[in-house]
């Protein structure tokens, strides 16, 4: 056996990838138990699940609209709902804390997202529904044949048995991060159970089973936002098990793999019903087969919305993004949803409107997040503004603080030119506030002047994408 000191360039190159066969035994051992809210209305499904392939109506007619897709699976009784229930997976190798693994994904279609979110520190709420909603767990799953060995070769992935390492649960992705469980030493044999936010379909691990997400006992984030279960939409970075409805006493309906146990099992006051394994790649050929065109594909998945209001959170069902899973993302040190949820990384594009000096700018921002509850995570910025009066550069490097889920604020320094040669250079402190929504950001902010900025107080109006 051969053992590497650094990590290989890409997992693919030392590791085998996994047969269908052994993908599916995986996902069958490891399937989870999902518990929702008792008023849950949408349960994990196809996205094609009215497609009748024995009709003598066409494909794309069988699909209906958007909207008759969402009042036909609404309308159902929740026996004909547990008959629909699907759930994708797939499986591969990979290399995590330089450690050779299989990572193992779950994915969750749901017809219709139904949820709003409150903002607090402006207290407003904001409506979160639209049609599709694509949610995941990624299992990390360690040999148990050799734990704790780096980049062993021998034995093909398919050939070994696993248990799990660490838990990966999506709350929001890449707005809120992802809600994380590591067993540490004592990796578990078969599923986990996951709580399911009401509407939303956010999930967290319930690694006590007791119906409530508990900081610590079941899970953190990493970071200073815990999402954990918020059935009511409230965004204070800290959790309380307040936010959601315990799903116990009658107030839960499970769901499990149709060939496993609940590990626990459901209480007899709980209403249990099974889903279907299928794997991404097969619901990958099925849409292949229907060869939808672009129109085709809006038309039948997604609402008509205007851009204005898409711009400020308005979802309009996103079929590019909402139906499938997206490819994989393997290979370096990552299993994909690690290091990356709620990060800042965006183009900036929008108005500067300063006391007397309105103008517009354009730039970038990158954000490195700490993983302490108590240090702010710092943003580099760059923005390039043209008003009136002038045109300048100005390199910023602030150190940021969320204080809900939608506003955080920002303090730091910002260094000013109005030439790329740095002939006349003014230094200025900022201190700002920043709410999120949707892809729009409105901040207000203020600065100490100087010979090359006036002006001392600044609000902007920002797309981010």
């Amino acid at each position: 056996m051969t053992l590497y000191a650094e990590a290989p360039p890409s997992p693919h190159s030392l590791l085998p990838g996994l047969t269908s066969a052994e993908q599916a035994r995986l996902a069958h051992q490891f399937a989870p138990v999902l518990v929702f809210h008792s008023e849950e209305q949408y349960f994990p499904t196809s996205p094609l699940f009215p497609l009748n392939t024995e009709s003598a109506a066409t494909p794309l007619s069988s699909l209906g609209t958007t909207q008759s897709r969402i009042q036909a699976y609404k309308n159902l009784p929740l026996a004909e709902k547990g008959k629909l229930a699907t759930v994708f997976y797939r499986a591969y190798p990979a290399w995590v804390s330089h450690e050779a693994v299989v990572v193992l994904e779950y994915w969750f279609y749901y017809v219709q997202n139904d949820y709003r979110v409150r903002g607090n520190i402006l207290p407003f709420w904001m409506d979160g529904n639209h049609p599709n909603d694509l949610e995941h767990v990624h299992l990390v799953l360690r040999a148990k044949s050799s734990p704790g060995l780096k980049f062993s070769l021998g034995p093909a992935p398919g050939d070994l048995q696993y248990s799990v390492k660490e838990v990966y649960a999506s709350s929001h992705e890449g707005k809120i991060p992802s809600n994380w469980y590591d067993y540490g030493d004592t990796p578990r044999d078969g599923p986990t159970h996951f709580l399911v936010e009401l509407g939303s379909h956010a999930l967290a691990p319930d690694i006590n089973e007791d119906g409530l997400f508990t900081p610590g006992e079941d899970g953190d984030s990493g970071y200073k936002i815990q999402w954990g279960i918020r059935d009511v939409g409230y965004t204070w970075p800290r959790y309380r098990t307040s936010y959601m409805d315990p799903r116990s006493n009658g107030n839960a309906v499970v769901f499990s793999s149709q060939d496993a146990t609940t590990g626990g099992a459901a209480p007899e006051d709980q209403q249990h019903l099974t889903y279907e394994l299928v794997s991404v790649d097969s619901l990958s050929g099925r849409f292949a087969q229907l060869e939808l065109t672009e129109k085709q594909r809006k038309h039948t998945f997604e609402n008509q919305v205007f851009w204005f209001p898409r711009m400020f959170g308005k979802d309009n069902g996103r079929s590019d993004k909402l139906l499938m899973p997206p490819p994989a993302k393997v290979g370096g040190d990552s299993i994909g949803v690690r290091g990356v949820s709620s990060s800042e990384r965006h183009f900036l594009a929008g108005t500067v409107l300063n006391v007397g000096e309105p103008g517009f700018f354009a730039g970038g921002r990158y954000s490195f997040l700490t993983r302490s509850r108590y240090l702010p995570d710092l943003i580099m910025q760059v923005d390039g503004v043209v008003t009136r009066e002038s045109k300048y550069l100005s390199p910023q490097v602030l150190l940021s603080y969320p204080i809900d889920g939608i506003t955080k604020v920002m303090a730091g320094q910002s260094f000013v030119t109005d030439s790329l040669r740095f002939d006349q250079v003014q230094r200025d402190w900022v201190c700002a506030i920043e709410v999120r929504l949707g892809d729009m950001r409105i901040s207000a902010a203020t600065r100490s002047t100087g010979p090359l900025r006036t002006s001392a107080k600044e609000f902007r109006l920002f797309y981010a994408f």
